[in-house]
């Protein structure tokens, strides 16, 4: 009973104070007892501005030639001659280097004997048969008279087929020496390595004198040199996991090389990659990402360093605000009367009820008569300073942008007061407008005083006209 009278007390104290606070009397009307009025949240604004708003998407990548080509050898030798050096320009079918080849050779003429070799057994092949076939005859002739036994004349039979099936034999080997010599033909040619494209020698790896050797599954071989086509040239690019969906073929695009970051090349998307991967020591998601460089600049090298940026939507008539004016705001800091507008516009979406009231709301807020209104709104493109309002700003609201402290300390009907800073701008904004006003001003009197003295003329001279 004491604590529900207690309470009672000082709700009456409390109503008393606030009903002393507009208690007036005397001349000067003012208050008997002075109560504390609310302090207002000093704010920067703005106003929203129609133009072009761009959102970029940024990448790191590398500069490389469409085409590339790794020259090796294909045989295991000595480089014996090699007349082109890094940077040279080389046309298709240009001599790069030459590979020793006396091994080679003298493989061709033991070949080349083997065949000989393998020719003249063909012929005595060829003989035995025939003797071995005249034999048979005969002792067929004499078994009809019954002047042999029927054992010599399948021991004649074997004879002939042996001697057949050495025949076929010899051919055959015949077959493999040749086929063996036409290797080492194709190995000769392989010494002599020639320009597979036009282009640039943009690395060499092998000197004269060195010996190279050919790829296998555990190597990879010797790399004698790369040559790159510079008239067209690519970067590869990593695009992130949240940027990616947005990143399609034939958007334009900028690159900005390491050696020159005030004046970018122009590129424009070829492909992306559908699937992922991850960098060494590194959870972060990325997207390969191709860009065809639509420039014969000299200034672009194989393996510079470069960063992209990627055009991904564009509106050249747009109503922004600066990125800080758009601010979250839960449901429960929000009146009721936006919550219906946004729950309006969201209908057609299900959600928990759960889900629903821990949502956060993106609003900004407008100066009215010095108190801060909330606004819904719909953002749109974005790019590092300004962000396209697609609904819910006219030209005409004042936005508030700032300070942070300040946005974030402010709900709706919060009085605010704008910065000595932001009051000089508006006075000298103001006296700028003023003075042009003035010299307009002061231009017409000119005009009129200038009219009238001719007007002042011409009538002179008509009176002084006989």
């Amino acid at each position: 009973m004491k604590g529900i009278l207690t309470l009672i007390l000082l709700a009456a104290v409390g109503a008393g104070i606030f009903a002393l606070g507009y208690v007036r009397k005397g001349p000067d009307d003012k208050p008997i007892l002075h109560v504390a009025e609310e302090v207002a949240l000093t704010v920067s604004t703005s106003k929203p501005e129609r133009g072009e708003i761009i959102r970029i998407v940024q990448a790191p990548g590398d500069v490389e030639a469409v085409l590339e080509v790794e020259i090796s050898s294909e045989i295991v030798a000595k480089i014996e001659e090699m007349p082109v050096e890094e940077g040279d320009e080389v046309k298709k079918g240009d001599l790069l280097c030459r590979l020793d080849n006396q091994y080679l050779l003298a493989q061709m003429e033991s070949a080349q004997a083997r065949i000989a070799q393998l020719e003249a057994a063909i012929v005595q092949a060829q003989t035995d048969v025939e003797k071995a076939e005249r034999d048979l005859q005969r002792q067929i002739a004499l078994s009809e008279s019954d002047a042999t036994s029927d054992l010599e004349l399948r021991d004649y039979k074997t004879l002939r087929d042996k001697m057949r099936a050495i025949h076929d034999q010899r051919y055959h080997e015949l077959a493999q020496a040749q086929a063996a010599r036409k290797q080492i033909k194709e190995d000769l040619e392989k010494t002599i390595i020639r320009s597979p494209i036009d282009g640039v020698i943009s690395k060499l790896s092998a000197k004269q004198g060195e010996v190279v050797v050919t790829g296998t599954m555990n190597n990879p071989g010797t790399v004698i040199m790369t040559i790159s086509d510079l008239s067209k040239m690519q970067v590869r690019t990593r695009v992130d996991e949240i940027d990616v969906p947005l990143v399609q073929p034939e958007q334009v695009a900028r690159v900005y090389l390491q050696a020159d970051q005030d004046h970018p090349v122009p590129a424009k998307v070829m492909r992306v990659a559908s699937k992922g991967s991850k960098l060494a020591g590194r959870d972060v998601v990325t997207f390969e990402t191709m860009l065809n460089v639509l420039s014969n600049d000299p200034r672009i090298k194989p393996a510079m360093t470069a960063n992209v940026e990627i055009e991904v939507a564009r509106n050249p008539d747009a109503v922004t605000v600066p990125v800080e004016a758009v601010v979250h705001r839960m449901r429960k800091e929000l009146p009721e009367a936006v919550l219906a507008e946004y729950d309006r516009k969201q209908s057609g979406v299900t959600l928990s009820e759960r889900a629903r009231q821990a949502q956060y709301l993106k609003v900004v807020y407008v100066m009215e008569n010095d108190i801060a209104k909330v606004r819904l709104v719909e953002p749109g493109i974005a790019d590092t300073r300004r962000v396209e309002i697609r609904e819910g700003l006219g030209l005409a609201d004042t936005v508030i942008v700032g300070p942070y402290r300040s946005l974030d300390q402010l709900k709706d009907g919060k009085r605010v007061a704008l910065s000595d800073e932001e009051k000089k701008k508006l006075e000298g904004a103001d006296k700028t407008v003023e003075e042009a006003k003035s010299a307009a001003g002061s231009e017409n009197d000119k005009q009129e005083d200038s009219s009238s003295g001719a007007d002042e003329e011409r009538t002179a001279s008509a009176d002084n006209k006989p």
